[in-house]
């Protein structure tokens, strides 16, 4: 019998604890039978508990993993549904594992093979996904309607200082736990009446032994601030304070996410209108004068804080230490937000000896050179439409050649190793080992020959052409009134990366430039 892989999966600890993966199992494996493959159980994939709405599943990972490795070539599958709750994903999904060479069996759907039966599975997907988005509206209202009645239900946990009962007789409800609740009054205390800062609440924590709420040692600043601007402590929780939305961006991106052009998917949620926020009446653990000069206390403090005084930086995110590869980060010296401002090595106190850079004089230094460059578009012009034209020509390098000849030595021999394991010369565990020593090398092999590219592609260097033009004639206009803002774009525009040394410093351009 052939050899075949399966995927099962259920979305609520409901369902688990209903086992009705096991009925999942058992369908399947009887239906595979039926067609004459054999699965093993090391080939059964199981997600328990875990939403179709997102790719993100660690046995569906695994699967897209083997599979891309070649190690089975079918693979069976409840329903379109159980592969994903969204037809986007299922597309996405069944197009992959096609390209792999693996072909998907539905137990309650044909194998497609006509335009019609393609059209059946696109058509279950979309019904599964309407599926889904009455269940989330459904759950979304039932939930508001439990927030107006005053359920705690609502609430996704509670807080530090409570206790949640589950009622069966009577509604659910939060119960103070003196223990934690007296930490909280200490905390406001502190902060209120003896205005000590964050940090020094920290240390008192610290120095009195008194365990964080995830059992921790040492607090951390992000948890005492939660616990001073949690209105629940007042006695009034509130349900629906935030929604989701797209992210924006509004700090610099790291310096490793934007070298390597990734980038950093992000859930973000953003504060309703209160007046749309819906209140939760809770026991109250301190008193709500104390809690509203604690809410004064911080907005004053937040904008006197020293952090806010330290000088802006120009090239902060791009700059790494030549000598262990680390980035440069800022710091002032002394306490006094008149000290200097110095670019360091962020591994300085992992014994790295390079040295420090003032910013006013390395930022000064790097923006009259780029100014000069700016005053001669045409050196950028000139480099632009060498690579255009080398794009439009395609060439292809002598050793970009030879990598990819060694790709297509790779890919043989990933299937001379898939021959002997079906004819049982290898067994599974060397199938693996082999397979996926493969996997790294050509892996290994396609990102030598990504990094080979320019990575800017046309329609990149044209953008970046106009920009240039664009900025070039702003400075001949305003060089001496150009904004911070603007003077950090250009920047960025225009600089990969500066590299700084013991003896040296290296700029390495977006755009090579030689005068």
């Amino acid at each position: 019998m052939k050899q075949a892989a399966m995927y099962v999966r259920v979305s609520t600890q409901q369902q688990k604890e209903g086992a009705t993966i096991e009925s999942q199992k058992a369908l399947l494996l009887q239906y595979a039978e039926k067609n004459g493959f054999e699965i093993h159980p090391e080939w059964i994939f199981e997600d328990n508990g875990v939403s179709g709405s997102k790719l993100a599943r660690p046995a569906l990972d695994r699967l897209r993993d083997f599979a891309s490795e070649g190690l089975f070539e079918d693979v069976f599958i409840l329903s379109p549904d159980r592969l994903s709750r969204k037809y986007a994903y299922q597309a996405i999904l069944l197009d992959e594992l096609a390209g792999n060479g693996v072909k998907i069996h539905f137990q309650n759907t044909p194998d497609p093979i006509t335009a019609t039966d393609h059209l059946l599975i696109q058509m279950q997907g979309m019904f599964a996904e309407y599926e889904r988005a009455q269940i989330t509206e459904r759950s979304r209202r039932g939930k508001k309607h439990k927030a107006k009645n005053g359920s705690v239900s609502v609430l996704s946990v509670a807080p530090y200082g409570y206790r949640y009962i589950k009622g069966e007789q009577i509604s659910s409800f939060f119960e103070i736990n003196e223990k934690e609740a007296s930490i909280v009054r200490t905390i406001f205390d502190l902060y209120v009446k003896n205005r000590f800062s964050i940090a020094k609440i920290k240390m008192y924590l610290l120095d009195h032994q008194v365990r964080s709420p995830k059992g921790n040692s040492e607090w951390s600043r992000s948890t005492i601030n939660g616990i001073l601007k949690n209105s629940a402590y007042r006695g009034i929780a509130y349900f629906g304070k935030r929604e989701p939305c797209e992210p924006i961006s509004t700090r610099l991106e790291g310096r490793s996410v934007r070298i390597n052009g990734r980038r950093q998917p992000k859930r973000t949620l953003r504060l309703r209108d209160p007046k749309d926020w819906i209140e939760i009446s809770v026991p109250a653990i301190i008193d709500y004068e104390t809690f509203e000069i604690a809410q004064g206390l911080l907005k004053t403090n937040k904008t006197l804080s020293i952090r806010n005084a330290k000088p802006g930086s120009l090239l902060q995110g791009l700059i790494s230490c030549n000598e262990c590869g680390y980035g440069f980060i800022t710091t002032v010296s002394g306490k006094k937000t008149n000290g200097y401002g110095y670019y360091r090595c962020s591994k300085r106190d992992k014994k790295c000896t390079n040295r420090s850079i003032r910013i006013e004089s390395l930022d000064e230094t790097i923006w009259e050179s780029l100014i000069s460059i700016l005053e001669s578009p045409d050196l950028v012009q000139d480099e632009v439409s060498r690579r255009l034209s080398d794009l439009e020509k395609a060439p292809i390098l002598k050793q970009q050649k030879l990598l990819e000849n060694k790709l297509e030595k790779l890919e043989v021999e990933s299937n001379r190793l898939l021959d002997a394991y079906q004819s049982e010369c290898i067994d599974l565990k060397e199938l693996k080992n082999r397979m996926g020593n493969i996997k790294r090398e050509r892996n290994n092999i396609r990102r030598e020959i990504a990094g080979m590219d320019s990575g800017l592609s046309r329609s990149q260097l044209l953008g970046l052409s106009e920009a240039v033009k664009y900025f070039s004639n702003h400075l001949r206009a305003s060089q001496s009134t150009l904004e911070f803002v603007e003077k950090r774009k250009i920047l960025r525009m225009l600089i990969h990366e500066i590299q700084i040394g013991k003896e040296d410093i290296t700029v390495n351009h977006i755009i090579p430039v030689k005068k």
